[in-house]
């Protein structure tokens, strides 16, 4: 046994620093204070002997061995001199008393000898006994604490610079050489065997070398790889790993916390420049290896644990709070200004995300080994994290439960802007995103690792196109880097920016609903309690908003996601609109990446549809039109960020997709796509000092396209076979009402509507409805509910604010009061939802028959359009209309003058049909002689000019031709019941048999009726217009009877 140690028995010579094998096979070093060598008997007893081992070899050296003591003492900061001369010129430590003193003139010294002053150089405990210095240098001088250095490491640093120095200057390179050697051998000797040295902790050590520059030091990268390289050489590579952990994890555990209290202001930038001498060497792979596998948890873990690592930390660091939970640490200002923003902030948060990229870049070049296990941490990151897919629009998810399992706000948008920077190259000009692979998603779970496919669950995404049971998907034989990236972005896309987007319009609605109650607090009672506590809250959520709105609205990442997006939507139309034979040259390859761009127009119809679009994730589609609507909600300033080139890659992926259910079988994603499209319609800042303005509606080479398209998303939200809300129809629609009054103002789109009603008036009987016809049917059905429900409500509303202002209010109890004004609230807003809309659709329709006539006066519409007509204006401007008087009209968007007006013009867009003022006039439930002569009092009233004339010589016209009507009637009054429709009990003139009931109707009733329901109604049995069957028989006998009568009435009235 020899200090705690027990050797293998043997007899062998050992002195200062030999190193043994214990029974466990583990080396050591004997240290013993002596000059002599000992003798390490059987036993284990030591036996001290005479001979020094140095002595022979430094007999045996000769003076050209050895090494320039002027050198070593320059490099070292030890003489083995007992005392310095008037030529030194700085202290050094002298090692005569543990060495054999060397006060010779002779001016070398031995490698061996060397080597050994420095191992006892370097197990010293107290350097400063061992000083010498001139007594003109101060003990605080920087020279006295480098030849002092107690710190192994940092003393073999600074030994390492000093000899690289006196290298470059010198002509005796082999010296600096040997010493070099020297150094890297101890050094690594310092990472293999920390246990040797006592009371060094070399991971400190460390951590204050990395952190010592604010800028990378060539050097220093130079000695780390070294010793690398020499722990490599000396052990194996298991081991040679075991020892870099052991060594780096402390210090990147302490750069972690030091992270984990830092934010945008305070954080230290010698922290990335510590990371990169880990990341930037792809001879050592080791090192980064080291980083990834410190930075990654179990496979096991929450979404949340990703952001405690080391990697989450950075990606955390942002203008929003590092935790779900956490708090606000920027616009605490107590301003109540809701659009403020700091330019230092942005810039700050784009040099650190920057910063995180150029690591995370870097890393990933190391190796490829490297390179998957970064994909690999990505991936498993997004899946922990999926729960955040949902979170914003489940209001009933305790958020408590979602901030202890999923990462932050920060932490995600701070991954996926690095993710985008890493995307830099998919995007224009380089447009690397040609060679994404569209079937990359359908790839089982079972064969993702056969393929490389780091994804997890990918394959149960909902697609562009549904997959049927036991489908099996195109695949490709293999799926590169490129590919594997953009649908990773995508992903953590839609786990940030997205989610965050819905929050963020959650927290808009909020603050607008807490901005107007505090409003009216402070206008009534400004010194209260209650306006006080609604200060105080409106402070902090306004915090809040301004911190996430900055947050997501930084320049730099705004640019790179427009860019990002653009890719993909060319990217999804280069995929879309091959050919069959094009299609089956990728299948034969097994790749189906399309590789160039074709610029191929969008066609009038899909002749050929890629089977890989059943491969493609709705998520990545949705990704673009969410973040287009989005940025309808934030400063005009930032849609300038968008490329001409964006403009016309979104504009021809909306036109292509929107009106294509072919492409895209969801049409609540083909409706997001029209709202998308609003985006980018020209419009002005709030104080008009900003302006955006595009060609692409006059231009782009698929804008003819466009009206079809549009019209095709509005009928198909309402054709779904779903169970559609009525409010989140119109949420849909509204967009397009913008946009369709956009389209009104340029005559090449109001062509295509005319065209689209002309192509309707030819096709009436088609098994299909037309387009046009469908489209126009849906706007009246909607304007009737829409006016219904309002007018509903603010009946509703006027009598619950006669309550309020009678002695019954008094009367009630204090919760019957706050039930009424809640009651009163929400009908409000239902009443305000139901006016905006109403008055964009009755806008449309006075739109559209401004230039289409015909067929709005067709059989199967005019009757509907003249009842609808008349109804509204009969509660507007009737005797009825003082119901719907309600105080505060703006509140609810309530406008009678502006509809009646509106209203008005559709009647005289129409009035050149004689058909149409016959509709009017037979309009039993509003119509009535008296109804014109409301609507003059009321236009004289709001100052209607020319439109007060126009309306009396259209009450003329109807009342003549109804005066003519009811003459013809009476000869028909006694029409045979066979000959009455049985659904309108009128005349027929044009007499069908439905196939299915056998009953005979009028093709007029039937037509109107098919318009919004494909049945029999008779029967409900299914029924399209081409299946019904003239009844020529009978219409012939009608019109024999009719001409019998009119001939009877023409005797009677000659006689």
């Amino acid at each position: 046994m020899f200090n705690g140690c027990r050797f293998r028995q043997t007899q062998q010579k050992i002195f200062f620093g030999t190193k043994l094998k214990t029974e466990g096979g583990n080396n050591v070093i004997i240290r013993i204070k002596t000059e002599n060598p000992i003798l390490l008997s059987n036993n284990g007893q030591i036996i001290m002997v005479d001979e020094n081992p140095f002595a022979a070899l430094i007999e045996a050296a000769s003076p050209a061995d050895g090494i320039k003591k002027t050198l070593t003492e320059e490099v070292f900061l030890f003489t083995l001199r007992r005392e310095l001369t008037a030529a030194d010129q700085r202290p050094l430590l002298s090692l005569a008393s543990i060495l054999t003193p060397d006060d010779g003139t002779d001016g070398t010294i031995c490698e061996a000898i060397l080597s050994h002053a420095l191992f006892e150089r370097l197990m010293m405990q107290d350097t400063n006994e061992y000083l010498l210095h001139l007594p003109t240098i101060s003990s605080n001088n920087n020279q006295v604490k480098e030849a002092t250095e107690s710190c192994c490491m940092k003393y073999l640093y600074r030994a390492y610079c000093a000899c690289k120095n006196a290298r470059e200057k010198s002509d005796n390179k082999a010296d600096c050489d040997k010493i070099t050697n020297l150094i890297l051998t101890n050094a690594s000797t310092c990472m293999r065997q920390p246990v040797l040295f006592a009371g060094q902790i070399f991971s400190t050590q460390w951590y204050d070398i990395l952190m010592s520059s604010d800028v990378l030091d060539e050097t220093l990268h130079e000695f780390l790889m070294k010793i690398v390289q020499r722990v490599l050489n000396d052990v194996d590579n298991l081991e040679a790993m075991g020892t870099f952990k052991a060594m780096f994890y402390p210090l990147l555990s302490e750069l972690q916390k030091k992270i984990a209290v830092s934010n945008l202001i305070t954080f230290d930038k010698n922290i990335f420049v510590a990371l990169q001498y880990f990341v930037r060497e792809k001879n050592a792979p080791h090192l980064a290896e080291t980083i990834l596998d410190f930075t990654t948890p179990n496979p096991n873990a929450k979404g949340i644990d990703y952001a405690d690592t080391l990697f989450g930390q950075l990606f955390s660091i942002s203008i929003m709070p590092k935790n779900s939970n956490g708090s606000y640490e920027f616009f605490g200002d107590n301003s109540l200004d809701a659009n403020t923003t700091d330019a230092s902030l942005w810039e700050l948060m784009c040099r650190h995300q920057n910063s995180v990229f150029v690591i995370l870049k870097q890393l990933i070049l190391v190796s490829p080994d490297i390179k998957k296990k970064v994909l690999v941490w990505f991936s498993n990151c997004l899946h922990a994290n999926a729960g955040r897919g949902h979170i914003w629009s489940n209001i009933n998810l305790n958020f408590d439960q979602f901030a202890q399992q999923n990462a932050s706000d920060s932490f995600m948008t701070g991954l996926t802007a690095v993710l985008l920077r890493l995307c830099l190259p998919l995007c224009p000009p380089t447009l690397k995103v040609l060679i994404v692979d569209p079937t990359y998603c359908a790839v089982a779970e079972k064969e993702l690792q056969n393929k490389n496919i780091n994804m997890l669950k990918m394959y149960d995404e909902t697609c562009l196109l549904p997959v049927e049971e036991n489908e099996q998907r195109v695949t490709a034989d293999k799926y590169n880097f490129v590919t594997e990236l953009f649908y990773i972005t995508h992903k953590a896309f839609e786990l940030s920016y997205r989610a965050c987007g819905e929050r963020f319009l959650r927290m808009t609605r909020e603050l607008h609903t807490l901005q107007t109650a505090f409003q009216d607090v402070i206008t009534t009672d400004p010194d209260s309690d209650m306006s006080r506590n609604l200060l105080r809250m409106l402070q902090d959520q306004l915090q809040q908003y301004r911190c996430m709105r900055n947050g997501l609205t930084e320049p730099e990442n705004e640019t790179l996601i427009l860019k990002f997006l653009e890719a993909t939507a060319i990217w999804f139309v280069e995929i879309s609109l091959i050919n069959k034979n094009e299609h089956e040259a990728l299948l034969a390859k097994k790749e189906f990446s399309p590789v160039n761009t074709k610029n191929r127009d969008v066609p009038t119809t899909i002749d050929f549809v890629p089977p890989y679009l059943k491969c493609i994730p709705e998520n990545v589609l949705d990704n673009i039109v969410s973040y287009l609507n989005f940025t309808r909600h934030l400063p005009i300033t930032c849609i300038f960020k968008m490329s001409v080139s964006g403009h016309y890659a979104f504009f021809k992926l909306i036109v292509l997709f929107m009106g294509n259910s072919e492409l895209v079988k969801n049409p609540h994603l083909r409706a997001k796509l029209a709202e998308g499209l609003e985006c980018l319609l020209p419009r002005k800042s709030t104080d008009n000092s900003d302006a955006f303005t595009t060609n692409i509606f006059d231009h782009h080479q698929d804008h003819l396209k466009l009206v079809r398209s549009l019209l095709n998303v509005f009928v198909s939200i309402e054709m779904t076979g779903q169970s559609v809300q009525f409010e989140q129809k119109f949420n849909y629609r509204r967009p397009m009402y913008a946009i369709m009054e956009f389209l009104w103002t340029k005559p090449d789109h109001v062509q295509c509507f005319k065209d689209l009603a002309t192509e309707a008036e030819e096709n009436m009987e088609n098994i299909e409805p037309p387009l046009f016809l469908r489209f126009i049917n849906l706007l009246i059905n909607d304007a009737i509910f829409l006016l219904d429900e309002s007018l509903s409500n603010l009946q509703q509303i006027r009598q619950l604010q006669e309550m309020q202002d009678s002695s019954e209010w008094n009367a009630l109890s204090q919760n019957d009061r706050q039930q009424h004004l809640s009651n009163m609230h929400h009908l409000g807003m239902l009443a305000r939802f139901d006016n905006i809309l109403g008055r964009d659709t009755i806008n449309i329709l006075k739109l559209l028959t401004t230039e289409i006539k015909s067929i709005f006066c067709h059989n199967s519409l005019v009757d509907r359009i003249a009842s609808m007509l008349n109804y509204f204006l009969l509660n507007l401007v009737g005797p009825n209309k003082e119901k719907f008087k309600v105080k505060d009209k703006k509140e609810f968007e309530f406008s009678p003058a502006e509809t009646v007006i509106e209203i008005c013009h559709i009647y005289i867009n129409l009035s050149e049909s004689d058909r149409f003022c016959l509709a009017i006039s037979q309009d039993g439930r509003s119509y009535s002689s008296q109804l014109f002569s409301y609507a003059e009092n009321i236009l004289i009233r709001i100052r209607g000019g020319l439109l007060i004339g126009e309306m009396g010589v259209f009450a003329d016209k109807v009342s003549k031709i109804e005066q003519q009507y009811k003459q013809e009637q009476e000869f028909f009054a006694d029409a045979p019941d066979e000959y009455l429709d049985p659904i309108m009990s009128t005349l027929m003139t044009d007499p069908v048999t439905l196939p299915s009931s056998k009953v005979t109707v009028d093709r007029s009733t039937i037509a109107r009726h098919l318009l919004s329901d494909q049945t029999d109604p008779f029967n409900r049995a299914p029924l399209t217009m081409d299946k019904v069957k003239s009844n020529t028989a009978l219409k012939e006998e009608i019109e024999k009877w009719m001409g019998a009568k009119r001939s009877q009435s023409t005797n009677n009235t000659n006689s």
